[in-house]
């Protein structure tokens, strides 16, 4: 049997790793985003495992461009800029491949496919299999019979392998047509030209009928299709220099020792140490059984007290043992995720490690002598005590579910779910059994092995009462011991008093804006369902008029067909299953034909039928009538709140339909909506921080920021500003406190790179307090590895000094940006805080209902309009004090539409 040698596009599964977590990515404690080097390690390891390849080695692009930029300068001119925080990843690849043993290639002047061409040519044979692990379709000329293509199919973990019969099955030519064929469709994703208006079907029509592009041209009288005819005639000279381009050279001076690169053992203590460094947990836990084994027998040393409540008796115990302690930690099992609509199923009670109770309150019940009733009666004493300190993970779900059983949880002191946030605020798993694994060496009993997955899944209620005891006490005793830990980290971190302060107060205001929500007027939303479909049927027909056909506008295949094959428009970037038509490349094709803002107009109602108008009134309680949004504490690196479930922070502002949406919520008869929005408040928080005196006096004499800044550029009198002039110095006083660079400027305010420059080098000119805000910021940062808040929340930023460019730069606009961003985050933390104290000791019925972000909204009883006013603005305004005033904008009306 012949061996096989796998060769690895480096770059290419790097690629595909990095944007597989794009809209989550993962980062390590130390804020580092290891999305790429997780998913390429998972890729890896998976290929290793299931494929057990004899040989195996790993090629990457050089640093520097290869010989193909010499040839067409405009290659892969199309491609966006690497990430910032993708570079210094695949060196971090390099570095683990390196640890486990893994041969790594990089050919200065080329590319990997041609590391992987030159491999395939050299050592494939009778004795030895070559399989090319890419996803490039390029790579499809490499395979013959003793070549084969390993390609990843869906995610991150499914491949499927490409002999020649595949090839020709997927592409419908031979491997060796490959090159001819790509010559003459070219390739957006790499800028290769090939043949105006030919597109896949067409160059497989033709290769399959000529052979190869020579073919094409020598038969080119029987070519159907006067436009085809004419364009292959007039790009000939790029036909032939696109096939020159897509070929892959396979003679590159690569000499390998096949001993040295034999299957490496990913056993070792090295690999393992690297997978501890890098905090990844759930492959440590797979590929070493011995390290779980070895915890597993740990644990079952350790005496566990876990007791099931039985009698009342036995409760009255508990709790004058909670009294005695003065802290608890607590629990909830419910029925489900959504704490409005979950019922109670049990409480879960610790006070020491390793030791706690269950409490059965639905379910199980013929196992215990004691009521729901009671138990719910004796609990509510040392639950309500403000004097008992209450630690929980995620204690605001819990804070919720008692409120629906009428108990009133008073004491809320600590959360670990926070509290790891507030340490790595960029991490994005705060869950209790990772928690548990990184900070106790512990593994959890998962809420899956609880009660099973898919169809075998079965209620928790049926779940026996042993075992869901257990699984429950678990969770008390385990946030009581990571507890134990994290507020000496946080004291450690100089966080305690931001999370005393600020995010534990602010964990029972968000439960009691969730537990209010905010009602909606149900009959708006069918008519305004009605009315978004109406708009779409027009703008259907609309699109359907001047394209000349009907087609599915939802499907990316025909869309892609009608806007690059029939409309001839020149894609702008490609994906794995063809052109793009995604809403960037819709933007992008804006200005080029009449059909672009009918289709973007056709988008945007979609989403907002299928986001908002069609959805929430399918997610609003059936118990209220009311929608309960959840508010994410430990979601956004810089400290501000996200919504979800449904998200309220998308709703559009600017657009007339999202403004129609905002009509829909409504206030309880007898009430009107109060809101009441921050004015400018970075820019206020700008001029705070950096002292700079010409934004200071700005805002002290009352003046219009974008319009100083629109007369300082351009060199006019306030007095003869225009709404363009004013729109354009909004953009760049938002962009440059945002760190944006020249490039991205120019993006936003359709301006030139070089005039974007200009503008940022005029923007520090006039406010020359705020550059040396920058300078400052980014020295601080480079010097410490983090940046701080006004109130000291801290964010990590590692590749501050990274040796890529990109990453560094990078992190330079979050250096600059997240103190405002931060601050602006904290700001309004406070003044919910703030004014939440005011509703409670002041007996208003007033209710804080919604947070979007530098906006609140309240359903305030008209006799107390005046009143609430004036408590909210003033709480908001003076909840830090600043060298600038801080101004509110209040608004009110019986809809959030026209209270905003």
């Amino acid at each position: 049997m012949r061996k096989r040698l796998f060769v690895i596009d480096g770059h290419a599964l790097s690629y595909r790793a990095y944007y597989a977590f794009i809209k989550n990515p993962l980062t390590n404690s130390k804020g580092q985003n290891t999305s790429a080097i997780y998913g390429f390690a998972r890729m890896l390891l998976k290929l290793i495992d299931e494929e057990s390849p004899d040989y195996l080695i790993v090629a990457f692009d050089p640093p520097g461009r290869s010989f193909r930029f010499r040839l067409y300068p405009e290659y892969k001119a199309n491609r966006q800029k690497m990430p910032d925080d993708l570079r210094p990843q695949i060196d971090e690849i390099k570095n683990m491949l390196s640890i486990m043993g893994i041969m790594c290639i990089v050919e200065e002047d080329y590319e990997a496919d041609d590391v992987l061409g030159t491999i395939a040519k050299k050592y494939s044979g009778k004795d030895i299999e070559v399989v090319l692990v890419t996803g490039d379709k390029d790579a499809y000329q490499l395979v013959n019979d003793n070549v084969k293509i390993y390609a990843n199919k869906r995610g991150i973990t499914e491949f499927e392998i490409y002999d020649v019969k595949g090839v020709t099955e997927k592409l419908g030519i031979r491997p060796d047509q490959v090159i001819d064929y790509m010559a003459l469709m070219g390739d957006s994703t790499d800028n290769i030209p090939g043949v105006l208006g030919i597109g896949e079907k067409t160059a497989q029509k033709l290769i399959g009928q000529y052979d190869h592009l020579e073919g094409v041209y020598e038969h080119i009288d029987e070519i159907k299709g006067a436009k085809i005819k004419e364009s292959i005639l007039n790009n000939q000279e790029m036909a032939f220099l696109s096939r020159d381009l897509v070929t892959i050279r396979d003679s590159l001076p690569i000499e390998i020792d096949i001993d040295k690169i034999a299957k490496p053992d990913l056993n070792s203590d090295k690999t393992k140490e690297y997978f501890y460094k890098m905090e990844m947990m759930s492959i440590i836990k797979e590929r070493f059984p011995e390290e779980e084994g070895r915890e597993i027998e740990e644990k079952s040393d350790i005496r566990k007290d876990y007791r099931i409540i039985s009698s009342r008796n036995d409760l009255e115990g508990v709790i004058y043992l909670i009294n005695q302690k003065g802290e608890v930690s607590i629990d909830t099992e419910t029925t489900s995720l959504h704490p409005i609509e979950a019922e109670l199923v049990g409480i879960s009670l610790s006070i020491n490690e390793n030791e706690g109770w269950y409490i059965p309150i639905r379910g199980h019940m013929d196992d215990v002598n004691i009521t729901k009733e009671s138990s719910l009666d004796l609990l509510r004493q040392a639950l309500e005590d403000p004097e008992i300190k209450k630690i929980g993970q995620n204690i605001k779900y819990d804070i919720i579910i008692l409120k629906n059983e009428g108990i009133d949880m008073k004491g809320i002191f600590f959360d670990t779910m926070v509290a790891s946030y507030l340490l790595n605020p960029t991490e994005r798993r705060h869950n209790l059994d990772d928690l548990a694994w990184k900070y106790l060496n512990y593994k959890t009993i998962s809420y899956e092995e609880l009660v099973g997955k898919g169809k075998k899944a079965i209620s928790i209620i049926d779940v026996p009462l042993d075992r869901l005891s257990e699984y429950a006490i678990e969770d008390a005793d385990v946030a009581y011991r990571l507890y134990k830990i994290l507020k000496h980290k946080l004291k450690e971190g100089m966080l305690d008093r931001l999370f005393y302060d600020i995010e534990m107060p602010l964990v029972n205001v968000l439960a009691t804006m969730e537990w209010n929500g905010v009602r909606v007027d149900l009959n708006y939303f069918e008519d305004l369902s009605i009315e978004n479909q109406r708009l779409l049927g027009e703008v259907e027909e609309t699109i359907y008029s001047i394209v000349g056909e009907r087609f599915n506008i939802n499907s990316t295949r025909e869309l892609s067909r009608i806007l690059f094959e029939k409309l001839g428009l020149k894609p702008v970037k490609k994906t794995k299953t063809g052109f793009s038509t995604d809403i960037t490349v819709l933007e992008a094709l804006k200005a080029r034909h009449e059909i672009i803002p009918h289709l973007i107009s056709y988008r945007t109602l979609s989403k907002l039928k299928n986001t908002y108008t069609d959805s929430l009134p399918k997610i609003t309680s059936r118990k209220t009538g009311r929608i309960h949004t959840s508010y994410n504490q430990t979601v956004v690196a810089t400290g501000r709140l996200s919504s979800s479930d449904p998200n309220l922070q998308n709703i559009p502002i600017k657009d007339e339909f999202g403004k129609r949406i905002r009509r829909a919520f409504v206030s309880d008869k007898e009430c009107l909506l109060l809101s009441a929005d921050y004015s400018q408040i970075e820019l206020r928080l700008a001029a705070h921080l950096s002292e700079d005196e010409n934004m200071i006096k700005a805002f002290k004499e009352g003046m219009d920021i974008h319009n100083l800044t629109a007369s300082n550029i351009f060199h006019t009198a306030i007095g003869s500003i225009t709404n363009e002039m004013r729109r354009q110095a909004k953009i760049i006083n938002f962009a440059t406190i945002y760190g944006v660079s020249p490039y991205g400027l120019s993006q936003q305010a359709d301006i030139s790179v070089k005039e974007a420059a200009e503008f940022i080098k005029m923007y520090f000119e006039i406010y020359p307090g705020f550059k040396r805000y920058v300078e400052e910021s980014i020295a601080f940062a480079r010097e410490n590895g983090y940046v701080t808040t006004l109130l000291g929340r801290k964010r990590f930023i590692p590749e501050i000094n990274s040796e890529s460019s990109f990453a560094r730069e990078g992190a330079e606009r979050i250096a600059i940006n997240t103190p405002i961003q931060g601050a602006s985050a904290d700001l309004i933390k406070r003044a919910m805080i703030n004014i939440q104290k005011r509703l409670c000791q002041e007996d208003y019925n007033s209710r804080m209902i919604l947070q979007v972000h530098d906006e609140l909204v309240f359903e305030v009883p008209i006799e107390e309009k005046d009143d609430m006013e004036r408590v909210v603005r003033i709480e908001m305004e003076e909840a830090i004090i600043l060298k600038v005033p801080v101004i509110v904008d209040v608004g009110w009306g019986k809809t959030w539409a026209e209270a905003h």
